[in-house]
C-alpha cells in the first residue's frame, strides 16, 4: 500500500475568471503557496484544461505537466476530473 501524500486539493470549486483562479500556472501557484501537495484538475473548464487538445497533442500534456511542476507542488502527481467522476492520475 502507498503512502498518502497531501494535503490536496479539487480546483474546480475555486475557478473563476479573475485572478489567480483564471488559469493554470496562476491557481496552481496559489494552492501551493497555501501548502497542498497536489492538485485535482477539472477537465471541463477550458481556462484550466483543454480536453481536446490534451488528446491530440503530447506536446501539450509535457506543458500541462511542466505548469503544475513550475509552481512548486512537491506532488509527484495530479489527477484530472472528468465529467461523470472519471479521473487520470498524470505522473509529473
Amino acid at each position: 500500500m502507498r503512502t498518502i501524500k497531501g494535503p490536496g486539493i479539487f480546483l474546480a470549486q475555486f475557478a473563476g475568471d479573475a485572478a489567480p483562479f483564471n488559469s493554470l500556472k496562476s491557481i496552481a501557484a496559489w494552492a501551493a503557496k497555501l501548502g497542498y501537495k497536489g492538485v485535482q484538475i477539472p477537465c471541463w473548464d477550458a481556462r484550466l484544461f483543454d480536453l481536446k487538445r490534451a488528446a491530440e497533442s503530447k506536446t501539450y500534456c509535457d506543458e500541462i505537466r511542466g505548469t503544475v511542476r513550475d509552481t512548486g507542488l512537491p506532488s509527484r502527481n495530479f489527477r484530472l476530473i472528468f465529467k461523470g467522476s472519471w479521473w487520470r492520475s498524470i505522473r509529473v
